[in-house]
């Protein structure tokens, strides 16, 4: 298809990419060996591959188009368009599934390769409860940003200047992946980057149980479905225990504001692997070819002071590594209303208190979790609140205390000499870190 970023490839040449992503899957196609339509797309950092609701493709290195445009050649439109997210499997580079209103950007889901795009939509039937046009799919993290300030107009027009960078400084963590975008489309822009998903044509989805190669093929797409969907299939009974904990706080005595006991759900939820969180950028390029946007940020921009640490949208894994996941009272990330703090460091430690109780109704029992995610949570996983007014006396941690239990939030090479952790900064004025404990017993499978 000329020099299109969507290219129609055959089942071999899709393989080379997936044998290690997803080697059963492999297994299951090459016993099979269909002759269906597969296409590999190809997405620029920051590109739409959704646009509320709506498949987006890429073509001719400019940004990504709706797949209803006369530009999308008209096989691609008939083999993809049977769902408005086609099935697809992500290669390379990482997608974020969002909600954005007028104050924040709200991740819904972020995956990496090796992830399938569209399951849940292209099994769904015609007739669903399913919405399919409330958010947006971006290729790289949307929800990503630098801790300290890079608003400083001057610094700023040099960016402007060699990178053509056309937005005005950022008042918002949120702009911050608008201006990284257009730094990353210019031509002086030297490091490579692309999100790639290879999506699978109409004939794949079609019935045919009459064949074994295909009902083991749809047999995979449900077991993969069934698992993304623990969280979502048991959110009654999550919502039990919410209640329950509500309703023992009336017994005790403690009345809680409803807004902070929705961000403490959240928490739990970003704890047990449910819901993202945020983790500084580290030796990976999956959200986005962030390494050149931190030396452009030191050298062009001249950021003084301060390490340039971006954090990144990301999931909380167990035992692995230990790396910490982070929710802040400044980028709330609950699908909830947002809570307009009036007073953080206060509001912290009394979000510091309830997260205690919490952690020890559980433990007492009370809250019938026992074999749950959310029972290995409190048993495994340690709460650590931050602030930068904190003092030493106070149950909360200053902020400049941060990557004592976090060396990846000062990881960024060249940038450490004379420099130090923004613990000031918007994010670490009132922040969550979770982290596993020395000696975490079995997770929760």
């Amino acid at each position: 298809m000329g020099s299109s970023n969507i290219e129609s490839i055959s089942w071999n040449l899709a393989r080379e990419s997936l044998r290690k992503l997803a080697p059963q899957f492999v297994k299951i196609i090459d016993e099979w060996d269909p002759k269906f339509k597969l296409y590999r797309v190809r997405y620029n950092y920051g590109d739409k591959i959704l646009k509320k609701g709506v498949l987006h493709l890429g073509v001719n290195n400019a940004h990504s188009i709706p797949i209803s445009s006369h530009e999308i050649p008209s096989d691609v439109k008939e083999q993809l368009s049977y769902s408005n997210v086609p099935l697809g499997f992500i290669t390379q580079g990482g997608t974020e599934v969002f909600l954005e209103t007028e104050d924040r950007v709200i991740p819904l889901a972020y995956f990496k390769p090796g992830v399938i795009l569209g399951l849940w939509e292209s099994l769904e039937t015609e007739q669903s409860y399913f919405p399919r046009r409330v958010w947006d799919v971006s290729a790289g993290a949307r929800t990503i940003f630098m801790l300290p300030s890079i608003s400083q107009r001057n610094p700023h027009e040099q960016l402007k200047k060699k990178y053509g960078v056309r937005n005005s400084t950022p008042n918002s963590i949120y702009h911050h992946s608008n201006i990284f975008k257009q730094i990353i489309e210019s031509k002086n822009f030297k490091q490579e980057w692309h999100n790639e998903v290879i999506f699978f044509g109409k004939e794949w989805l079609q019935r045919d149980e009459n064949n074994p190669h295909w009902l083991r093929f749809h047999h995979y797409l449900l077991e993969q479905a069934w698992q993304l969907s623990a969280y979502n299939r048991n959110k009654i009974t999550f919502d039990k225990v919410w209640l329950s904990f509500s309703q023992h706080l009336e017994t005790i005595g403690i009345k809680v504001n409803s807004h902070l006991l929705n961000i403490l759900k959240h928490i739990v939820a970003i704890g047990i692997g449910a819901a993202p969180g945020f983790r500084p950028v580290v030796d990976s390029d999956i959200s986005g070819p962030m390494k050149e946007i931190q030396k452009i940020y030191l050298n062009t921009y001249g950021l003084k002071n301060y390490i340039p640490t971006i954090m990144s949208v990301d999931y909380f894994k167990a035992y692995e590594h230990n790396e910490p996941i982070y929710f802040s009272l400044q980028a709330q990330t609950q699908l909830e209303t947002h809570y307009k703090v009036k007073n953080i460091l206060t509001e912290l430690r009394e979000l510091q208190n309830i997260v205690e109780i919490f952690i020890a109704t559980t433990l007492k029992g009370i809250l019938l979790t026992e074999e749950t995610p959310i029972d290995w949570l409190v048993k495994n996983v340690e709460f650590d609140f931050f602030h930068p007014d904190a003092t030493s006396s106070d149950t909360i941690t200053n902020s400049k205390y941060m990557p004592s239990k976090d060396k990846n939030l000062i990881e960024v090479p060249g940038a450490k000499r004379g420099r130090k952790f923004s613990n000031a900064c918007s994010f670490a004025t009132g922040c969550i870190q979770l982290s596993m404990r020395p000696i975490p017993r079995k997770p929760f499978d």
